[in-house]
């Protein structure tokens, strides 16, 4: 043996002999020469580092401390190196470089909540020193770490915007609302707007996801408020009108809705979706004659569009509130025979009468096709083929069927060919087409004026009766809308051309009127902000988003002691919102590691960062029991009796306990209740385990040394009533009834 290990060997004796005598001083010197010949001796290192710590020069302790978590680190023991510059952190948590080292260490062990917990220590020293770019960039790391805890990205989002980098703040703000949205969370995303609109103050398309999100909630009013406010500055935004027609629709106000519709039109005139919505206004206000009127004019752009199915459900809803109107049937007639739904031609055919049925084959033969025909427009009344009596009784439809005159009736017999034979010709035979006029005439319904779209331009009255009735109507839409500086300029163009319509003035009362109610105009951006702010107060309390961030992180961390899955039974606070998804994250870590370190944790005396660990290793079955123990045993050793109990209790309620680890938990809990002053407890938990193995451990020493103290005889126990033991039973044993 060399003389540096001879050497080193007598030192090493000399620091036991020195730390029994409490000789610190003397002790510390000796590892020192310990160190100096074997520097790679760790165990040593960690030695005096720990004897620097009792004498308070942490100095000193911190050196040899760095010394051996470096080495352990570079040498991919990431959990023993955890576990030193954890101590290090207690010992001194100004050392800011330690946190980032943790974090980083953490997450090469697989462990991301620990490290989100060292990073958030980070952020909050970073905001506290107004390092910004740094504290933007541990966010950032912590985004990257875990994408899907919203609570850092909204925290990345706050620390933005609040430092001039509105865009990348908005962009994480919008990504943060689309995950959100897709989990239809619309709670958490009125919280979210409550934070971020005062931001934004200026950005209307927020305001436009506020209505939207209120919209989700079925807060309809509110959400039509926010949109209304907006629609002063913004009349002619035709997203913000699309939203308000949609809501109106949800509200079943098909005034508003129609009105909403009809000025979108004239922004958007060949929007056929709009058009749609508001022939379904139109039906639902059981106005069918303008209904009709629009779809006979835009049918074509329909069928352009390939929106022939909603046209066919659109005329059918018009078929049943008119039955009688030819032009109704002819149009679903030539759907009927696009879409190749026979089926249903018969069934609207067999519903007529049989003159009905000869006026509605009896049409022009052309050459069209039946597309052409439902989009063709008839010029002239001449267009429409002229058959006389004698013509069309002398079989000019081919081979016939006869239908005989009642009795009583004097006429020739009627010969025509059977139903089912014409609607069933193939396509390169000569067909009877339909055409529908794009002015329709209505028969069987006083709809007449309101249909006719011509009009005699010669005529001033008439024009100017028609724009009147539009403009009036633009103005209610204004008026319906709070917008009355643009109701009033419909209104007061109408008077310079009809100073005496009573009616026009009339409208501009009652336009006065609700501005004075409303106290006038007022600054639109700033009721805007008034508005949004009194509707996201109005059943959603203030979010306070550090104290939740702080909270949500600090359990991924070390602070947590309880399980907090489980809230107690008298906890009637409202849950936090945005808090981190604790039980996905620890999923994804790895148990085996959070076990290992909780034990690392434990022998260096970390106990809370012991029990949060172990609080997380518990969630894999095969380590509860194991885990449940340690964290009683780290709960004793702090003196916190009562956790410990409940920890041993629950470890006893695990699922395939064995009778080994029975005994143990049973040995535990007594040995709890003796140093917890209970010593009536700790008798009973020791007789269970007497009772299997009088051998186990210490446990019949303990057993007597209770015994004398509570003054309870060898043959009894503190729950049960003992028999007398006879002379040959042994002194230990003791009997129960």
């Amino acid at each position: 043996m060399s003389n540096n290990l001879l050497n080193k060997q007598k030192y090493l004796e000399s620091a036991q002999k020195n730390i029994k005598k409490k000789q610190l001083s003397r002790a510390i010197k000796d590892y020192q020469k310990v160190v100096e010949f074997d520097p790679r001796d760790i165990r040593s290192r960690q030695r005096l580092a720990e004897l620097y710590v009792k004498i308070n020069k942490t100095g000193e302790a911190f050196e040899q401390y760095e010394a051996v978590a470096k080495y352990f680190s570079s040498n991919g023991f990431y959990l023993k190196a955890i576990a030193i510059y954890k101590q290090m952190q207690r010992l001194d948590p100004s050392q800011i470089s330690i946190f980032s080292r943790l974090a980083e260490l953490n997450e090469k062990q697989g462990l991301i909540g620990n490290a989100l917990a060292e990073l958030r220590h980070l952020v909050g020293y970073y905001e506290k020193n107004s390092m910004v770019a740094d504290a933007i960039k541990t966010l950032e790391k912590m985004r990257d770490l875990d994408g899907g805890n919203i609570n850092v990205q909204v925290k990345l989002a706050e620390v933005y915007a609040n430092n001039d980098k509105l865009d990348d703040g908005l962009a994480e703000f919008r990504e943060v609302l689309r995950q959100l949205e897709d989990k239809r969370d619309y709670d958490k995303i009125l919280r979210l707007y409550q934070m971020f609109l005062p931001l934004f103050p200026e950005n209307d398309d927020l305001q436009k996801g506020l209505a939207q999100t209120l919209f989700e909630k079925g807060e309809s009013v509110k959400g039509i408020n926010i949109l209304q406010t907006l629609l002063r500055n913004r009349s002619g935004d035709t997203d913000i009108l699309s939203m308000l027609g949609s809501a109106y629709v949800t509200q079943g106000d098909n005034k508003n809705a129609r009105l909403t519709y009809v000025h979108l039109l004239k922004l958007e005139p060949k929007d056929l979706q709009i058009r749609e919505s508001l022939v379904q206004c139109y039906l639902n206000e059981e106005d069918y004659a303008k209904a009709l009127a629009e779809l006979e004019d835009w049918k074509e752009a329909f069928l352009e569009i390939n929106r022939l199915e909603r046209l066919q459900e659109l005329y059918e809803a018009l078929r049943v509130a008119l039955p009688d109107n030819q032009q109704v049937m002819q149009t679903l007639d030539s759907i009927y025979e696009i879409t190749g739904d026979g089926d249903k031609l018969l069934d609207m055919v067999a519903g007529t009468s049989t003159a009905e049925r000869i006026e509605t084959l009896v049409l022009p033969i052309e050459e069209e096709t039946i597309s052409d025909s439902l989009l063709g427009a008839m010029d002239t009344d001449d267009d429409i083929l002229s058959l006389d009596e004698g013509d069309l009784f002398a079989g000019s439809f081919g081979d016939s069927l006869t239908l005989e005159a009642p009795p009583g009736e004097d006429y020739s017999e009627l010969e025509l060919e059977p139903l089912e034979e014409v609607l069933v010709e193939e396509e390169d035979e000569e067909f009877v087409e339909l055409n529908l006029s794009s002015a329709p005439e209505v028969e069987g319904n006083d709809f007449s004026d309101e249909l006719s779209l011509d009009f005699d331009l010669d005529d001033e009255d008439d024009v100017l009766v028609r724009d009147v009735s539009a403009e009036l109507e633009e103005a209610e839409f204004y008026l319906q809308q709070g917008l009355f500086e643009d109701a009033e300029k419909v209104c007061r163009g109408i008077l310079e051309q009809n100073p005496d319509n009573a009616e026009v003035q009339a409208k501009l009362d009652e336009i006065h009127s609700r501005r004075d109610v409303q106290g006038g105009e007022g600054e639109a951006s700033s009721a805007l902000q008034d508005l949004a702010a009194e509707l996201l107060e109005d059943g959603f309390p203030e979010l306070d988003m550090d104290a939740t961030f702080e909270e949500a992180v600090a359990v991924d961390g070390f602070t947590v002691l309880d399980d907090v899955s489980q809230p107690a039974e008298n906890d009637t606070r409202a849950p936090k919102v945005f808090r981190t998804d604790v039980d996905e994250q620890i999923a994804a870590d790895d148990m085996e590691s959070h076990y290992n370190l909780g034990i690392a944790y434990r022998e260096m005396g970390l106990l809370d960062d012991a029990v949060a660990e172990f609080s997380k290793a518990e969630r894999d079955p095969s380590r509860f029991v194991d885990c449940q123990t340690l964290k009683g045993l780290c709960c004793v050793d702090k003196g916190d009796f009562e956790k410990g109990e409940v920890a041993f209790r629950a470890a006893l309620d695990g699922d395939s306990l064995a009778d080994g680890q029975k005994l143990s938990l049973h040995y535990e809990l007594g040995a709890l209740y003796a140093s917890w002053k209970r010593p009536q407890d700790a008798l009973d938990s020791f007789q269970i385990v007497a009772d299997s193995d009088l051998s186990f451990r210490d446990v019949a020493d303990r057993l007597d040394n209770l015994r004398k103290l509570l003054g309870v005889s060898g043959s009894q126990s503190a729950k049960t009533e003992a028999v007398e033991i006879t002379p040959e039973e042994p002194k230990d044993r003791v009997s129960f009834l």
